[in-house]
């Protein structure tokens, strides 16, 4: 995103965009009356460096130049309600949790300033927020030596937030400040300023007659003579003359401020000109600010691109260039270039160099500077992410797999599929530069959408090693946009083929884009490679670099330090609201007032957290005169949340009259540094209160942080009564747990040793109790391409009992074209699955979700579709009949609506009879995500059983009702009671795709215990299945229990801790009386019992669920 502009100036790449503005953008600029002429000079001028601002479209970022006053400030490429940035391209500043009128961005411009000039003040802002207008300031703060400070407007005016408005002033400063700030300021408290573009230029640039840069601060140079004030000492040049100028100038040119410069002249290439060797002076892992003040002379020109160079030489014969830099230079003035330089890996010589311009062009330079980089933190910028991001993939290129990736030796290592293809170092029309090196590779011509540039990375791979991909995209042609894929191709011994995509991006052809994405292979295949692909056909393909990387791995993470986290206290102020609505606001228009007759006891999920909880007072708070759905009451809870803390959320809500509006939701946000997250969500009505329940976690300290209610529609009046959010303590309930797992899990044993001829038993018989298999489900999910990998199999097969296929049973994956029908993968599965025992879950024969369902299905008319279904249920389960124990016959039915909105909804108990009628045997499930932690009211519990008790009315036969599990911040008692209000069905439930997501394994593994202790401990609960278990072989990030490498982590150790806590082994002595007593749970058994002359005697038995206790005889006969 950010990172492909980060290596060129603004004014280079503006003029590449002007003639590729969106359709919003040029309505924007004609509503203004603008035209492309007047647009284009307004931004040359702030590209230019009359400008006194820097950064003055804030594509460089939030960390650059830019500062906010008292209130935070990001970067954003998100489409906002005024439309894109007319500047073209896709970056804005927001100036966000704002509590002062004075509050904004600002920049401080005292070294650019002159005395005396007159300036022309142009801003480009917006607003965003519960109101349309709001006056916007241009203001000047001036510091003076003797104390005084002045402030002056220099520009204003009302500006709305359903359109960019372009702000002008003049400024004159007729003494010198020591100190000299300009900022954005004026909305009300909670309005965003957004601000697309700032420039502060003289009004009269003539005045200025040596039309000289800013002066550059060389405070922190590495370079060796950067002013070139001892001559060229330390610079030489490339194939070239370097000379200095001297005090005098050269041939009536003079330095900024009349220093001296030194010139590259006798140039007969464009890569000819001047060079240092900083290999001793740059470290790795570290980022430098590259400026360079230039200009050009010699024969006429109409101005050249200067570019900023470094050559890497790693030991071979191939070094590597990197453009850290790159401006348009002329021979009428001195420009200024910027740029980066990041190294990930220090290669063992290091060259900086400028080149550029057309031979028998001279290269003039004034000043070289690289330093490190330290600008003020902004972690929470996208855009700094990004940059960040894209840096770590540009160096390193020595362990990437992929040769000649910056196509630095043309085509060398590529070939082309479907296509033809060339390197180049620019196109015209509109004009393209290279991104990273000095040339990128275009695929033109192409003839399919899987037309492309490939290379082959067959012995260059390794087995079961994670892969990063990190490649530079764009597009060219007639189609704006498109996805482009790289896509990995394996050919097998036996000549079959699989094609696996690596990543995807969505590319266009005005900027460069990352594609990134991951792989790994698992088993050795006779032929891999590489390639992009996915445009349609006549588009071209460009690729700036390509690399593959194995992914860095860091150290594991130790468990976070909480330090006195008040469980159980309220962090709600005034919750009660004795105090009336006091530290409560509205939010937007809402108007708060305070009534009573909420209900008085503590909602049930609290409760379960809260043991000693009191009564609540009743009193409620009443947003009213609500003109948007997030208005509602808020209160500010930045001071107290803790890091790493688990809150619960809980209140009653409810709404007032609704007008026959029905369905409408609540939900408890939270605001955390202009993101939020939900903290639960219910579907109320205005006749009763309803439980709203949630959990969140923070991992990172945020500048401000809110919590508030809302999802009413607007004119609906919205009720809050006895909010809470409280840190909760999840270890208290294990020894509850225990409890009833021990009670609901185990079964008394007692083992009668029966003797020869009734002889008397000897004492001190020794007994050992093994347990060898477990009756209670605990499974996973598998994936037939992680079925090549050993470690994978050995670790599913000594830690789970049941499997459920993650991809290969599905419709989409066995028939993804009509007609196209592949069992291979499902068969593989079900013969490994059935040689070791394993019993297996279906899942699924369908698929409510219309994004999961293939595209051939959306072209049919109702009569062919339901032909296509009932074919679809025939086939798969007659191919595997009584092989399958479970089915989930249609996946996600509360969240989807394919097959009832194309066909009617009784084709939803149908499919059940249909299924039940071609597999009898088999228990059929529903299946469904969000029902255990509150988060979508879509999904309630209450509306999940209602939903199955229709099903069941109409004749379907359900046999269990599937939870998946797929769970952010999990509490206990959220779970419990969600499992209590489905227990009502009166069938069987089972948790089916459990996965926890969280950067550290330590919370991870939690996270994890909490889930499976509350289900494993829950008499209705009879299986829980995990959804994966290795890194890089699951569909959610950070869920893995063992680590690509092998290494299991705390939460795959915390797996098999209470695998073998749930596992009954123990040894004793028999009483007088021959007999051996244990409680243990249900699940196969062996019993060792050491008998005199008989020596050790094994017997196996079975302890089968059962209340009245199991008595096995072993008789000695």
């Amino acid at each position: 995103m950010g990172f492909l502009l980060q290596l060129s100036t603004f004014k280079d790449s503006v003029f590449r965009l002007l003639d590729t503005l969106s359709p919003a953008s040029q309505s924007l600029l004609e509503k203004q009356g603008s035209t492309k002429g007047r647009y284009t000079r307004h931004i040359s001028d702030m590209a230019g460096s009359m400008n006194l601002i820097v950064n003055p479209t804030f594509i460089w970022g939030s960390d650059h130049g830019w500062q906010p006053i008292c209130c935070s400030m990001s970067i954003s490429d998100r489409l906002p309600q005024c439309g894109g940035p007319p500047s073209g391209h896709r970056f804005y500043c927001i100036a966000h949790n704002r509590t002062q009128v004075w509050q904004g961005i600002a920049q401080d411009i005292s070294s650019r300033l002159k005395v005396g000039m007159e300036y022309k003040v142009e801003a480009c802002v917006s607003i965003s927020g519960p109101v349309e207008l709001a006056d916007v300031r241009v203001t000047l703060k001036l510091e003076h030596a003797e104390g005084q400070v002045t402030y002056t407007t220099l520009a204003s005016g009302p500006v709305s937030k359903r359109e960019w408005t372009f702000l002008n002033g003049n400024m004159e400063v007729s003494k010198g400040p020591i100190k000299a700030l300009v900022y954005l300021e004026g909305p009300p408290p909670g309005i965003d300023i957004l601000a697309s573009c700032f420039s502060i230029a003289l009004s009269k640039p003539e005045l200025c007659s040596n039309k000289e840069p800013n002066e550059v601060n060389i405070h922190g140079n590495v370079l060796v003579n950067p002013t070139f004030d001892t001559g060229v000492q330390g610079w030489s040049g490339i194939c070239c003359k370097v000379a200095h100028s001297g005090m005098h100038g050269w041939k009536g040119i003079y330095g900024p401020r009349g220093k001296p410069f030194a010139l590259a002249i006798n140039r007969t290439e464009a890569w000819q000109g001047m060079e240092q060797d900083i290999t001793t002076l740059v470290q790795s892992n570290e980022t430098y600010l590259v400026t360079a003040v230039i200009r050009t002379a010699g024969k006429p020109h109409q101005g050249a691109n200067v570019l900023a160079t470094v050559r890497l030489d790693y030991g071979g014969s191939n070094p590597r260039y990197v453009s850290v830099g790159r401006v348009k230079a002329s021979s009428t003035e001195w420009a200024t270039l910027e740029g980066r330089l990041h190294l990930d890996t220090h290669p063992r010589k290091v060259v900086f160099y400028l080149e550029g311009p057309p031979s028998g062009v001279d290269l003039l330079v004034s000043t070289v500077i690289i330093k490190h980089a330290n600008p003020p933190e902004c972690e929470g910028s996208p855009l700094k992410r990004k940059r960040t991001e894209a840096n770590s993939t540009r160096t390193g290129i020595s362990d990437s797999i992929v040769r000649n990736a910056t196509f630095s030796q043309g085509l060398r290592n590529w070939k082309l599929r479907g296509s033809r293809g060339f390197v180049c170092n620019c196109l015209e029309s509109p004009e393209v530069l290279p991104l990273e090196g000095k040339s990128f590779a275009v695929a033109t011509q192409r003839i399919a959408t899987w037309s492309g540039i490939e290379q082959t990375i067959t012995d260059r791979i390794d087995l079961e090693t994670i892969y990063e991909v990190a490649a530079a995209v764009r597009i060219s042609g007639s189609c704006l946009k498109a996805t482009v894929k790289a896509t990995l191709y394996l050919r097998e011994a036996d000549n079959s083929e699989r094609y696996i995509t690596m990543g995807t991006v969505e590319a266009n052809t005005t900027e460069w884009k990352l594609l990134e994405g991951r792989m790994i292979l698992l088993k050795a295949p006779s032929y891999v490679s590489v390639y992009l692909e996915g445009p349609p056909p006549e588009t071209d393909i460009l690729v700036d670099s390509f690399y593959i990387r194995p992914a860095s791995k860091p150290e594991p993470p130790n468990p976070p330090i909480i330090k006195d986290p008040k469980y159980g206290v309220n962090i709600i102020e005034n919750h009660d609201l004795q105090h009336g609505s006091k530290l409560w606001f509205g939010q937007g228009s809402a108007r708060l007032s305070v009534a009573s007759g909420a209900p008085t006891v503590v909602p049930p999920a609290a409760a379960l957290s809260l043991p000693c909880s009191t009564s609540l007072s009743g009193n409620y708070l009443i947003a009213a005169n609500r003109t948007q759905g997030w208005e509602g009451p808020a209160q500010n809870i930045t001071d107290k949340l803790q890091l790493f803390v688990v809150y619960q959320v809980s209140a009653w809500v409810r709404v007032g009259k609704c007008r026959g509006k029905t369905g409408q939701k609540v939900n408890v946000a939270l605001s955390v540094d202009g993101s939020w997250m939900t903290g639960g969500e219910v579907e109320v009505d205005e006749y009763s209160w309803k439980e709203i329940m949630g959990s969140f976690r923070l991992e990172k300290k945020p500048n401000f942080a809110m919590v508030y209610a809302q999802g009413p529609e607007p004119g609906i009046e919205l009720m809050l009564a006895g909010l809470q959010i409280f840190a909760v303590d999840r270890s208290a309930r294990i020894p509850i747990l225990k409890a009833q797992a021990d009670k609901i899990r185990k079964r008394d044993v007692t083992i009668k040793l029966k003797p020869r001829n009734n002889r008397h038993i000897p004492p001190g018989v020794c007994v050992r109790i093994e347990q060898t298999s477990r009756s209670f489900p605990l499974g996973s999910c598998i994936n037939r391409w992680s079925l090549n990998n050993n470690s994978y199999k050995q670790f599913f097969l000594q830690n789970f009992n049941w499997a459920v296929f993650e991809n290969e049973l599905k419709w989409n994956w066995i028939e993804p074209q009509r007609g196209t029908i592949n069992y291979e993968d499902a068969d593989e599965m079900v013969n490994f699955c059935s040689e070791h025992r394993i019993p297996m879950r279906g899942h699924c024969i369908f698929w409510e979700d219309e994004s999961c369902c293939q595209d051939w299905l959306k072209t049919l008319s109702p009569l062919e579709l339901k032909d296509a279904l009932q074919n679809r249920a025939a086939d798969l389960l007659r191919r595997y009949k009584g092989k399958f124990q479970h089915y989930d016959v249609n996946n996600e039915m509360l969240h989807g609506c394919f097959f009832r909105d194309r066909l009617n909804p009784d084709i939803l108990p149908y499919v059940y009879k249909l299924a039940h009628q071609l597999e009898p045997e088999a228990v059929l499930f529903v299946n469904d995500y969000h029902v255990e932690d509150g988060v979508d009211a879509n999904s309630a519990p209450e509306k999940y059983v209602k939903h199955i008790e229709w099903l069941r009315k109409e004749g379907a036969p359900i046999g269990a009702i599937g939870l998946q599990g797929h769970l952010d911040t999990p509490i206990g008692s959220i779970i419990c009671n969600s499992l209590d209000k489905m227990s009502s069905v009166g069938l069987p439930l089972w948790m089916t795709e459990i996965d926890i997501a969280a950067a550290n394994e330590h919370i991870r593994a939690d996270d994890l215990e909490v889930v499976m202790r509350e289900t494993f401990a829950h008499p209705s609960v009879e299986g829980i299945m995990l959804w994966g278990f290795w890194e890089g072989a699951m569909s959610r990030e950070n869920g893995h229990l063992v680590d690509s490498d092998k290494r299991v982590n705390a939460a795959g150790e915390r797996l098999i801790n209470l695998r073998e806590e749930w596992t009954t082994r123990l040894h004793g002595q028999m009483e007088e009386s021959g007999q051996f007593s244990f409680r243990g749970y249900h699940g196969g058994y062996k019993a060792f019992v050491e008998y005199g002359e008989l020596g050790e005697i094994a017997v196996d038995f079975e302890v089968p669920k059962g209340d009245s206790p199991l008595v096995i005889e072993l008789s000695l006969s």
